[in-house]
Formats: C-alpha cells, structure tokens, sequence
C-alpha cells in the first residue's frame, strides 16, 4: 500500500473526507453491516472534529489527520454493542399458544 503522505491522491481524499470514510469500508462487509456503516459518517467524522477541539483546548496543535484517525477507527466495536433488532438481524419470532381450556 502506498504511504498516504505519498500518495498522490490524499489532497482528493483529504478534500472528500466521505469518500475516505468509504475507502475504510471493512472487505467482506454484510449488508446490515455495511448500511450501519454508512450511516455512521456524520457520528465518526463530528467524533474526528472533537478530538481535534480537544487537542486544541489542551493547548497542543490540532495535526491529526482523519486517515490517521480512521486508522485507529473499530466500527465493529461499536456495531457488536447493539442488540440485534438494531443491527437489523431477523430473530426468531415469539411464539404464542392460543390454549383453550
């Protein structure tokens, strides 16, 4: 893989921080899953936006990059804490007996 200082596309990215969201789409991605993570754009990048305020206000210069951000980026982590209904699994239906007596 080509370093991303190097690359002579990471302006492009840099500028369309999304379409670098989407470069970080994990292969193989489910389709629940992959929905998920798109969904998630807004939340990651204002998460990518508040540490740099926070670097700001500790008084160090804000220098982290959203590609070295994302490096460190586990969407699986936060996907494998909500329950299935919200990842949008089909689980098995209750079951009701309708029992006369």
């Amino acid at each position: 893989m080509v370093n991303f200082a190097d690359n002579p596309w990471s302006g492009f990215l840099t500028d369309n921080p999304d379409y670098l969201y989407g470069a970080f789409m994990p292969k193989n991605a489910t389709s629940p899953f992959a929905d998920y993570y798109n969904s998630q754009f807004n939340k990651t990048y204002n998460n990518y936006t508040g540490q740099l305020g926070q670097m700001a206000l500790g008084g160090q210069a804000p220098a982290l990059s959203f590609y070295d951000y994302l490096q460190t980026y586990d969407p699986l982590k936060d996907w494998n804490l909500l329950s299935p209904s919200q990842r949008g699994e089909r689980t098995a239906s209750s079951l009701r007996w309708n029992v006369r007596y």
